[in-house]
């Protein structure tokens, strides 16, 4: 058996984690509403309510009046309880952290995790796939993986060349390496390459950026000409060009300090045909080709036992080749 299944104690604790960090996530989305400031200034012998944006960008709202005086006091209220329930919120995640690493459900790489928050706070469409997608899969199928079939160091992300335009101009002033550097300032590329695609922190963790391969192989992909020049600029790989349109999941694992993430990936019935390719159609080595091919019998697997509700529809099967 390749998997052991979740007891009662951990999936209640998933549970409970998973729901706070839901809530968290939708008063997170009202952060927005609150930044900047709304004060009272003087022009003159009057005052006027302004309300103050990011970049010093600021909007009048009206000399001091009942009127005003009733909007502020409903910011500052607002603001106020938003603030509370956010630290409220804040405090049991650090509470529910602590039973995750009791139970070893923190089983994420932190690293990883900490490369997807910098890139989802950025809202930049990201897939992670390769052997971390195990990782949704098991909390999808309330299992757990054997440790022998998780261990990776490296995190492949896969973007989507359709998306470029929307990728770049998430990214704005920044790069795909200085995102990388927010979440662990290590980070360096690989080569000196004008085509490096990937990039390793100190301890050797690598993070690689995948693509889907045009139709011309000898033409450089779209990101080529959309990133700067020094940019980390994703590889394009072909077979590639069927996982990006396959069904996507998001699943909230936990990362080795118990912190939730929202992992985006494939559909598993996706990834287990796309393994299955790779290891038996393209030339890769024969120790990838192995693996491979064992993470497609393995995730193939959980989709008869533990997923019955995923059949292998033929929605699916049109994305690959006969």
């Amino acid at each position: 058996m390749f998997y052991t299944e979740m007891n009662a104690e951990q999936r209640k604790v998933l549970t409970n984690a998973t729901q706070v960090f839901e809530v968290m996530e939708h008063v997170r989305e009202r952060d927005k509403n609150f930044l900047g400031t709304m004060h009272w200034k003087r022009i003159s012998s009057r005052e006027y309510l302004y309300r103050g944006y990011s970049g010093g960008r600021t909007k009048s709202l009206g000399r001091r009046c009942t009127r005003t005086e009733e909007i502020k006091s409903r910011y500052d209220e607002a603001r106020a309880e938003h603030k509370a329930r956010r630290a409220q919120l804040a405090d049991q995640l650090r509470i529910h952290a602590g039973y995750i690493r009791i139970n070893r459900l923190n089983r994420f790489p932190a690293v990883a995790a900490q490369v997807i928050r910098s890139f989802e706070k950025l809202g930049t469409p990201i897939k992670v796939i390769g052997t971390n997608a195990l990782y949704a899969y098991e909390v999808l199928a309330g299992i757990l993986f054997l440790p022998e079939f998780l261990s990776t160091d490296d995190l492949d992300l896969l973007m989507d060349s359709r998306q470029r335009l929307k990728i770049v101009s998430s990214l704005k002033t920044k790069t795909l390496l200085s995102v990388l550097k927010d979440a662990d300032p290590g980070f360096r590329r690989i080569t000196d390459s004008p085509y490096e695609f990937a990039a390793a922190n100190r301890d050797g963790y690598r993070v690689d950026f995948i693509t889907q391969e045009g139709k011309d192989i000898a033409t450089p992909n779209e990101f080529y000409k959309s990133l700067p020049g020094d940019d980390l600029k994703p590889q394009g790989i072909g077979s590639l060009r069927w996982l990006v349109s396959a069904p996507s999941i998001q699943e909230v694992v936990f990362d080795q300090k118990g912190n939730p993430v929202r992992l985006p990936t494939v559909d598993p019935r996706a990834f287990a045909i796309h393994k299955q390719y790779v290891g038996t159609v393209e030339r890769v080595r024969p120790i990838k080709a192995k693996k491979d091919l064992q993470q497609a019998q393995i995730v193939a697997q959980l989709l008869s036992s533990e997923l019955a509700h995923m059949p292998l529809s033929e929605g699916i099967l049109r994305l690959f080749p006969k």
